[in-house]
């Protein structure tokens, strides 16, 4: 079983090629766009709370190039999602998102991704804002009953979003300023001052590659085993950022 699925959930949605159109832009936060788009073969999309789809863009260039945002807001019956955009202003994804225009029309590939909701009565998630549209929408669909923590890193306080959850959800976000993004330790020092349960317990760790690593061998130290974690890397310093 993959790490995070729980035991009764369905097998995974079929991914396929899909031609959608952008049908709004709009700025959620200074460092944040929200690109809406919709498709006729949207119809009978499915994706877990926290897949994403693989956008096929093109570099600076003019080469293809590939990178993943997480779905949003998805409404199958309307056909729709929403994809968040971090605009660091590097890499493809982030110069696509600035120069997006309603109408435009984009090939897409999804759903995917292995990492899926967990059954744990208490959950924690870590990211920086490469993670805050997965950890948006997994917190989301907690059910009532669970109790979660999310540690969210931003620039500013301007940078934090509304996060709604069915569960008795903690959010606690953590502000790096003029610290350049993966370079900051403050993940670190929020995941080592929260008190873990000793079972019925699952974590989500997302981010840059290098501090996702850290967390998890943090936590593997505290006695926590890989199968209560899941953890992924959105991207790499040094590198563009993929989401």
């Amino acid at each position: 079983m993959m790490p995070g699925v729980p035991a009764d959930n369905p097998a995974p949605p079929s991914a396929r090629t899909h031609l959608v159109e952008v049908t709004a832009v709009t700025d959620v936060s200074p460092r944040m766009r929200r690109v809406t788009v919709t498709g006729e073969t949207l119809s009978d999309f499915a994706a877990w709370p926290g897949q994403d789809v693989v956008l096929h863009l093109t570099d600076g260039s003019g080469s293809g190039v590939r990178r993943r945002y997480t779905v949003r807001s998805l409404d199958s019956g309307a056909r729709r999602f929403d994809l968040d955009f971090v605009l660091h202003g590097h890499g493809p994804g982030a110069r696509w998102a600035e120069r997006v225009v309603v109408g435009q029309r984009i090939e897409i590939f999804g759903p995917r991704g292995k990492v899926a909701m967990s059954d744990a009565g208490w959950q924690l998630f870590a990211g920086d804002e490469s993670a805050l549209p997965a950890i948006a929408e997994m917190a989301r669909a907690l059910p009532t009953g669970v109790t979660a923590i999310a540690l969210i890193e931003v620039a500013e306080p301007v940078d934090e979003q509304p996060i709604a959850s069915g569960a008795d959800l903690d959010v606690r976000w953590l502000h790096r300023g003029t610290t350049e993004p993966g370079t900051a330790e403050l993940l670190d020092e929020a995941l080592a001052g929260v008190s873990v349960p000793a079972s019925d317990r699952h974590l989500f760790l997302f981010g840059e590659s290098r501090t996702v690593r850290r967390l998890r061998d943090a936590i593997t130290q505290r006695g926590v085993a890989l199968d209560e974690i899941s953890a992924k890397g959105y991207w790499n310093l040094g590198r563009a950022m993929r989401d």
